[in-house]
């Protein structure tokens, strides 16, 4: 534990809570903090580095704070929700298979002009998922990625812009399959 920096533990906090909802840690037993189960505090020191951190993000709006029967249950906020899912958007990939089942994915969208930010991100994200740019709004891997497109629309909250077509045959792939080393 002692090797991450400030915003490296800011950043699992936030990642963790998007995961499981809620993390407590009990008022009366302070060193039974069950945040430390994601943790490995070495001394004393990681242990208040680690409740600082609480402190910041509870400072800042990321978390909320509620005592109940002398534990503290903390939670995201709204912003502190945005923030964890940026993280997970800048850490997340599409996971190769380890043999391919010979069909390609097209992701496509038409996100409207009044989403233009919206549209650059998904563009931005797809790209950094590892998805080769097939035609202008078109994106095409050869592996499952409709959870990561999932997130991807609930994030940019474009969902309803974006299809995902799985097919056997694409025409012109030749380039890309060099790409996937398919």
């Amino acid at each position: 534990m002692g090797k991450l920096t400030r915003d490296e533990r800011r950043e699992v906090i936030l990642k963790i809570l998007l995961g499981v909802g809620f993390l407590t840690t009990a008022i009366v037993a302070p060193n039974a903090v069950r945040v430390f189960k994601y943790f490995i505090p070495m001394d004393r020191r990681d242990r208040w580095n680690i409740k600082q951190s609480f402190v910041r993000l509870e400072k800042n709006g990321l978390i909320k704070k509620k005592i109940t029967n002398g534990e503290e249950y903390y939670s995201l906020t709204l912003l502190g929700s945005k923030r964890a899912k940026k993280y997970k958007l800048d850490s997340m990939k599409i996971e190769a298979q380890k043999k391919w089942d010979g069909m390609w994915r097209l992701v496509m969208f038409d996100i409207p002009e009044d989403k233009k930010i919206a549209r650059r991100g998904v563009n931005l994200v797809l790209k950094k998922l590892g998805c080769v740019q097939y035609q202008k709004s078109v994106f095409i891997t050869p592996f499952p990625c409709e959870k990561e497109i999932d997130f991807v629309g609930e994030c940019f909250d474009a969902r309803k812009y974006i299809r995902v077509i799985i097919a056997r045959d694409v025409e012109g792939v030749a380039q890309i399959r060099k790409v996937f080393n398919v």
